[in-house]
């Protein structure tokens, strides 16, 4: 990796990333080994390396488990979790990730963590530097914004399904940043795509059907307006990107039964029913008769987002975890206010670019999702890892975030 053109490019916050990576993994095993994680990182290590002596016991059965997703034995069901909807569990697909990762870590905790870890960093790192090859001045931006911000290094580490999803996301939106300007792309890149795609999708599902139509329909257009002159004023690309995306939303919702209005509307209160009884003893959001209809939903739609990106606050409890997310989005909170400030200084002038409207979008959907289905913030906190870096990068974009960018000097 470290030979590549494009992390040349990014060298001053390649090691520091990376140190910080790996104490962080030091940190979560000698937490586990003390036993004070019980949780899901507990769940799927012990689970992966149940599933990977059964590898060793029985070969044939174990590739069929994994090409199939055949459960050879009612005793095989009952040693796994998530095996009651196994074929379409997510976390089941992850398990079997650990499993074959197993053959390579045999089994250790600290090695699967570490090598997650460096999946996720991989693809932060490259998405980094391909905004800082396509923006000019933004790669201190990007660098804080998808790899130092304290909720994307926090959690794009550890035996969790999020650092496999942030990695894969963030490859891909750096991979369509290529393909839109034409940057160069090599024969390893293309090979990877489709298996980036794959894996994104069998991670988070819902997460890749918001973001692949607004990533292939950025590609479209950026490559269109080369030879389209009418596609070269931004409001026209602005709305021929609204108009292609709900086109494209409308017929994954009409075509695709899993993404039915009725199925989708239902699993976002079928999550936050679940998840509430869990958090009722802690700061949490709460919504006016949430029912599984459209209508509920759009009703408690500005609640949702604005409780996701924004609480808990400082002083709705004073659990570490709480603390460290109120004052991460104390900073957010400032940074929104600067934006606003720049927007409406005297003399404005605000450069609008078509990705930046692409993750706009994206982040006022899954920011108003995760807040719906999502009432604690313990959870949250984990759960907005997927647009949270997004959010960031757009903040820091105004002129007063940018002096005082400056001030700090950073390369």
């Amino acid at each position: 990796m470290f030979r590549q053109n494009w992390v040349r490019s990014i060298r001053p916050y390649v090691l520091p990333a990376l140190g910080l990576k790996l104490l962080l993994v030091v940190f979560l095993t000698i937490l586990y080994f003390r036993g004070e994680f019980i949780g899901d990182r507990t769940t799927f290590h012990k689970a992966g390396i149940t599933l990977w002596e059964y590898a060793q016991a029985e070969p044939l059965a174990y590739l069929r488990l994994l090409w199939f997703n055949e459960l050879e034995s009612e005793q095989l069901r009952q040693d796994l979790p998530f095996t009651a909807y196994h074929t379409y569990s997510n976390s089941f697909y992850f398990i079997k990730l650990i499993s074959a990762l197993n053959f390579i870590s045999a089994g250790d905790y600290f090695l699967n963590n570490l090598y997650l870890a460096l999946f996720s960093f991989w693809g932060s790192a490259y998405l980094v530097a391909m905004l800082a090859r396509q923006f000019a001045g933004c790669k201190p931006v990007a660098a804080i914004a998808f790899v130092f911000f304290p909720t994307v290094l926090f959690w794009s580490v550890g035996l969790l399904k999020d650092p496999v999803m942030y990695g894969s996301m963030c490859w891909l939106v750096a991979m369509a940043i290529a393909l839109a300007h034409k940057q160069t792309v090599g024969p390893w890149q293309l090979f990877l795509l489709p298996l980036q795609v794959y894996l994104f999708l069998k991670i988070k599902m819902f997460y890749a059907a918001v973001l692949l139509p607004l990533l292939l329909v950025y590609v479209l257009i950026k490559r269109l307006q080369v030879n389209i002159k009418w596609l070269r004023q931004i409001e026209r690309q602005i709305s021929l990107l609204i108009i292609l995306v709900v086109v494209v939303m409308l017929l994954i919702v009409l075509r695709i039964k899993y993404f039915d209005i009725d199925f989708l509307l239902y699993n976002v209160i079928y999550s936050y029913e679940g998840i509430l009884p869990r958090s009722l003893d802690d700061p949490h959001i709460s919504f006016t008769n949430l029912q599984p209809t459209l209508q509920s939903l759009i009703v408690n739609y500005p609640k949702a987002t604005l409780s996701s990106i924004y609480r808990p606050f400082i002083g709705e409890s004073w659990k570490p975890l709480y603390v460290a997310s109120a004052l991460e989005n104390l900073l957010l909170l400032f940074l929104t206010i600067l934006s606003i400030a720049s927007a409406f200084r005297k003399k404005a002038s605000i450069k609008i670019e078509l990705l930046y409207v692409v993750f706009l979008v994206f982040i006022l959907v899954m920011a108003g999702v995760t807040g719906l289905s999502t009432p604690n913030f313990g959870t949250l906190s984990r759960y907005r890892i997927v647009y949270l870096p997004f959010l960031v990068f757009l903040l820091l974009q105004n002129v007063y975030a940018q002096r005082l960018l400056r001030c700090l000097r950073l390369p």
